[in-house]
């Protein structure tokens, strides 16, 4: 999906050869704080999550996540927010979606990213330093750049004495999106962050707090796909679709005004794009328009290596109503 490009990445995997050498010590820092950090990233030990969120549809909505924990291939997830439900299951190569609604809201995207377990890969290069002292809590903090988005700049605090992470806060350039990690806690030795928030102009999106994260065995059982589940293959390395023939909408009325339909369109591995569905209207006759648009485009579909595979992806059409 485009939209994941602005996904944060909070998480340190290896230093990057890129690095200035000016900037080594406070790279050290980084990648030594962060290496612990990542609850998802090596297959540990099974565990629950749950988590309280709230979304800011047209009012904020109160929801819950549960997730069930075995390996970065292997776990389950349910959430349910002011009536939608979805129950998403990772196994092996393959996810399963079973929902009450014809696709999953964007909020709930955002959610599952912010908590990083369907997070995408990237580390962070240090850039420059400063130390601040915050609430009686003297810090180093680390300004850096994401490695495959430079157009996210972090702000991630570590305590000067033990080096613990404490807070990450990514902001997106130009500054229109903000996300806040903070209130880190030890966890089966690697450090999980308790709450979440997602900014867009200012106004929180989805804020997130961590109810209880314990070990527990993982049922198998779980992996068992619903009947009625979307079935989609989500090998690692994929590369997403890309758009290669774009057709613009065209519609001629009453009056004259900006209309954008937002839709999620599923994407044939012939390129092709299959069903359509809107996520946010204008009129009946523009979301029309705006349907029978998006049959038209031309992709080069998602690969799992040298294989096409279906894929979901979010595309917005603006255009002038005359």
């Amino acid at each position: 999906m485009k939209w994941l490009a602005f996904t944060a990445a909070i998480f340190i995997s290896s230093a990057c050869s890129l690095i200035a050498k000016d900037h080594a010590a406070e790279q050290q820092l980084l990648d030594s704080a962060h290496k612990p950090a990542d609850l998802f990233l090596d297959d540990g030990n099974p565990f629950d999550l749950e988590v309280d969120f709230t979304a800011q549809f047209k009012e904020p909505v109160p929801g819950h996540l549960s997730l069930k924990w075995q390996s970065k291939d292997h776990w389950w997830s349910k959430v349910d927010v002011g009536g939608f439900e979805e129950t998403l299951i990772k196994s092996g190569e393959m996810e399963y979606t079973s929902r009450n609604f014809p696709y999953t809201p964007r909020e709930v995207l955002q959610l599952f990213y912010l908590l990083h377990f369907r997070g995408s890969e990237g580390g962070l290069i240090a850039e420059k330093q400063k130390n601040r002292v915050e609430n009686g809590v003297s810090m180093i903090c680390i300004e850096a750049e994401r490695e495959n988005y430079r157009t996210e700049t972090h702000a991630v605090c570590l305590d000067t004495s033990s080096h613990e992470l404490l807070s990450d806060e990514w902001q997106e350039t130009p500054a229109t999106k903000k996300q806040q990690f903070i209130d880190y806690v030890d966890f089966d030795g690697k450090r999980y962050p308790k709450k979440f928030q997602l900014f867009k102009d200012n106004t929180a999106v989805v804020s997130a707090n961590v109810r209880s994260l314990q070990g527990a065995a993982f049922d198998s059982a779980l992996l068992d796909p619903p009947k009625d589940a979307i079935e989609r293959r989500m090998c690692r390395g994929m590369k997403p679709p890309k758009a290669i023939k774009e057709v613009q909408p065209v519609f001629s009325g009453a009056g004259k005004s900006m209309g954008l339909v937002s839709m999620s369109v599923t994407i044939l591995t012939d390129g092709s794009v299959g069903a359509v569905r809107i996520i946010h209207s204008v009129a009946q006759k523009v979301d029309n328009i705006a349907m029978d648009t998006m049959k038209k485009w031309k992709y080069k579909p998602a690969m799992c290596g040298d294989e096409p595979v279906v894929s979901d992806e979010e595309v917005s059409l603006t255009f002038e109503i005359h």
